[in-house]
């Protein structure tokens, strides 16, 4: 590992080291997913808008209690799919073009304590629940995204139903009247879920992190055929029916090792057969320690996961808890993902959300600070997740200011958007506006300032594709300065991003790949020079700079050295460095091969130094393999190291 990890800061597990500085591997045709250049707005309906009243009568409706149905659904949601409208329309206007909805299946009968409301406690996987609406108005929201050329990403859960099995003792048993309480029929029979009680103490034999209950919802048997085949027929009906281009998979974690192995070509299989060829599939992992993320995408093959490291270590940043350095260790760990199919710049990214609380209240409570610089540390946060490597999401009610009351996670940072019955959402604090009171959001959406800054930065990648998820390197990362470089590819171009989290201006010098022709201010306040080749400007308090470089990158020399692999002790994958040098912003791409009769296999690509890619030994177990290195300059120039041979030990 280019930093060996010794010791987690308290809230990210990350420890501030000082090191040499590079970024993620590039997303390149044959590796980013298909919503690697997207912007996604993540929605509840229930809590957005109130198209169509008449369902608001099912049980478990109570707008005034956090737990329950608020009446919100896929009519409101989809709106006229006209200019002006609070529904898809809005979304469209504030940048986004990609929209993900919680789970839309049908839930489970509400309990005193609460409901459904948020979709996670299923039990008709194959209909639409009547609070949200019907298959018709599903219908008609797919069309309105078509279209407003929105895509479309269903949230879904394959860990888990609704709670419907009960225990006697140890024995498991279905309710008297509940025998068919879920559909597809599968899911009514016992042998298919694990049945050994809660996940922190359950009975089992095996993980109770995989075997056990999840808050006591019943755990499906994910390793069963029956199973994973079944989900599988399951979601490609949504896929089919409803154009959905992408699965956030809830609970990812705690379902069978092999289950993304047996499910996902099934579920690709699907979306290709109605035109979809690059479906994303992202699950949740939460864990903020890459090491253990990177397993989830490299050996339990999910296509790729939420970035919880990069919410923890970026929120903290943004509040000013933690220095540009604390930056550098997260990107420096992002060669764990790269493979030939997988690179970090895959990663959604996030700074709050239904489960954790939202952004604002996060950035709030990691650090004391002048509460008057709430809004401007919430700003850079927000443009830290547009303008560096993953792809950004943002938690529907965080543009316009919404907090939260007491810890402001779970229930109650799942505000309603609408005018909302909840006492205390009338009166929580906002961030760039007044309390909602007895108004609602949809009104302040065109002046918080919030908004008003999510929308320059959508219309800024709009308009310089180099600043969406594209080839990135660390130039500095010192104190309270993080400076970037990005890449345009088809323009040659550079751009320059810096990122202060100190209330105080704060002046750098940097090296880039461009020598002449200046450099021109996109975002922010700064004026820049340059002198001896190096670029130098002053990044005012708590602002984002953004700069594009006049003319192509020029400073394409090239210095190759050799290849080294040994064995990472975190990871125990085999970290395989390239000695390259270079102003440039330049790929290394990575091969192997078992023999001098065998074809080489691609490794990955990296495009930032050190160079490296990690081996993984359970791959090529008792192999000796020949190493292989080549660089790629902005002028289309190859380098090629000289090879190298490994031996990796069984098994």
């Amino acid at each position: 590992m280019k930093k060996k990890l010794a010791l987690f800061l308290a809230t990210s597990l990350f420890l501030t080291i000082a090191a040499t500085s590079f970024a993620a591997s590039p997303v390149t045709d044959s590796v980013a997913v298909g919503l690697s250049k997207d912007l996604i707005y993540f929605v509840m309906p229930d809590r957005y808008s109130n198209g169509d009243t008449s369902n608001d009568a099912s049980p478990g409706y109570n707008p005034k209690d956090t737990a329950f149905f608020h009446g919100g659904d896929l009519k409101g949601l989809t709106g006229t799919c006209s200019p002006g409208d609070n529904g898809l329309a809005r979304i469209k206007k504030l940048g986004f073009t990609a929209v993900w909805v919680t789970p839309l299946v049908v839930q489970q009968k509400p309990t005193p304590s609460g409901a459904g409301y948020h979709g996670y406690w299923g039990v008709d996987f194959l209909n639409v629940d009547p609070h949200l609406g019907t298959k018709a108005d599903l219908i008609a929201f797919a069309d309105c995204a078509k279209k407003l050329n929105l895509k479309l990403i269903l949230d879904i859960v394959t860990n888990h139903t609704g709670d419907v099995i009960a225990y006697n003792d140890h024995t498991a048993y279905i309710p008297a009247g509940q025998e068919n309480a879920k559909n597809p029929a599968w899911l009514n029979d016992l042998s298919n879920y694990h049945n050994v009680g809660p996940m922190s103490n359950c009975w089992g034999d095996g993980p109770c992190i995989q075997i056990g209950d999840f808050y006591g919802l019943d755990d499906v048997a994910t390793e069963k055929p029956v199973v994973y085949n079944g989900w599988a027929d399951v979601y490609s009906q949504w896929i089919k029916n409803y154009g959905f281009v992408g699965f956030r998979v809830d609970t990812a974690r705690h379902v069978d090792d092999n289950f993304f192995k047996n499910w996902s070509p099934q579920i690709n299989a699907a979306a290709k057969s109605v035109g979809i060829d690059n479906f994303t599939t992202f699950g949740e992992v939460y864990d903020v320690n890459p090491i253990n993320l990177m397993n989830y995408v490299r050996r339990n093959k999910i296509q790729t996961v939420l970035d919880f490291p990069f919410q923890s270590l970026a929120t903290e940043f943004a509040s000013g808890y933690s220095d540009a350095s604390v930056l550098d260790t997260l990107f420096a760990y992002d060669d764990v993902y790269t493979s030939a199919t997988s690179n970090a710049s895959n990663l959604v990214t996030f700074l709050g959300n239904h489960d954790m609380g939202r952004s604002g209240k996060i950035i709030e409570s990691k650090r004391i600070n002048n509460p008057n610089e709430l809004l401007p540390r919430v700003l850079l946060g927000n443009a830290l997740m547009y303008l560096t490597r993953g792809i950004p999401t943002v938690y529907y009610g965080d543009e316009v200011g919404m907090t939260g009351s007491g810890a402001g996670n779970d229930q109650m940072a799942r505000q309603d958007m609408f005018a909302t019955k909840v006492s205390v959402w009338k009166t929580e604090p906002r961030i760039g506006s007044k309390p909602v009171g007895s108004g609602d959001s949809f009104a302040i959406t065109d002046t918080n300032p919030i908004a008003i800054y999510l929308k320059e930065l959508a219309k800024l990648r709009g308009a310089n594709p180099g600043l969406a998820n594209s080839v990135m390197q660390i130039r500095s990362a010192k104190d309270s300065l993080l400076v970037i470089s990005k890449k345009d590819d088809i323009e040659g171009r550079e751009y320059v991003v810096a990122f202060n989290n100190s209330n105080k201006p704060v002046k750098t010098t940097v090296t880039t790949a461009t020598s002449t022709g200046g450099w021109k201010l996109l975002l922010g306040k700064a004026t820049p020079s340059i002198k001896n080749e190096n670029l130098t400007f002053t990044v005012p308090a708590l602002t984002t700079v953004v700069l594009k470089a006049n003319k192509p990158i020029d400073k394409t020399d090239v210095k190759v050295g050799k290849i080294t692999s040994t064995m990472d002790f975190l990871s125990g994958y085999f970290e395989t460095k390239a000695s390259v040098t270079s102003k440039d912003l330049v790929k290394v791409t990575f091969y192997c091969r078992t023999g001098a009769d065998q074809p080489w296999i691609s490794l990955g690509s990296d495009t930032g130094a050190p160079y490296s890619v990690y081996i993984d030994p359970l791959e090529y177990p008792g192999k000796k393999l020949e190493l292989r290195a080549v660089v790629t300059n902005s002028k289309g120039t190859t380098f090629e190291l000289p090879h190298t041979n490994i031996d990796i030990p069984t098994a």
